[in-house]
């Protein structure tokens, strides 16, 4: 099935999804310099403890979260380089598209090969892109998808076969 495709996404075309940890860990050490201001006047330096300890706890646990989820973006990006990835490549059937709701999960087949979109995810590195938020997933399109366990790394839209040419 292969010939012409279109790349539709590429783990090695984007930046680790790193935005939203890194606004939360701001704004979590915004709220512990603001605690900070307040009770710095106290007498007690229990609550300046506290305070500070929010700041820095803030601030690791964003970095440490931000560390996690470039240093899988690039391991994703190492598996392709390696050619440590499967290829599934057939039409999308079976196509469970997700809600704008919370959910935001989204199932698909190709062949026997069963995926799984979640919206927003940054635990596993790769497609987390749902068709409801212009992910490149439509059902009934042919794809071929590269694949290291339940990462979607890389898919491509295949061109149809031509027509063939009547018999004369």
């Amino acid at each position: 099935m292969s010939g012409d495709s279109k790349v539709l996404y590429d783990i090695r075309n984007e930046e680790a999804p790193v935005g939203g940890t890194i606004v939360s860990g701001v704004g979590g050490v915004l709220v512990g310099v603001l605690l900070l201001a307040i009770v710095w006047k106290r007498p007690d330096r229990t609550a300046r403890l506290f305070a500070l300890l929010w700041i820095v706890g803030w601030g690791g646990l964003a970095a440490v979260t931000a560390y996690g989820i470039v240093s899988r973006h690039q391991d994703a990006k190492g598996w392709i380089a390696t050619r440590s990835v499967e290829v599934v490549e057939g039409p999308v059937w079976n196509f469970s598209a997700a809600t704008l709701d919370s959910s935001g999960n989204e199932t698909f087949q190709i062949g026997t090969r069963l995926f799984r979109i979640e919206d927003g995810q940054t635990k596993v590195p790769g497609l987390n892109r749902s068709s409801a938020r212009r992910g490149p997933i439509r059902d009934g399109a042919t794809l071929r998808l590269t694949v290291h366990g339940t990462s979607i790394l890389r898919v491509e839209e295949l061109a149809p076969a031509p027509a063939s040419l009547p018999a004369k």
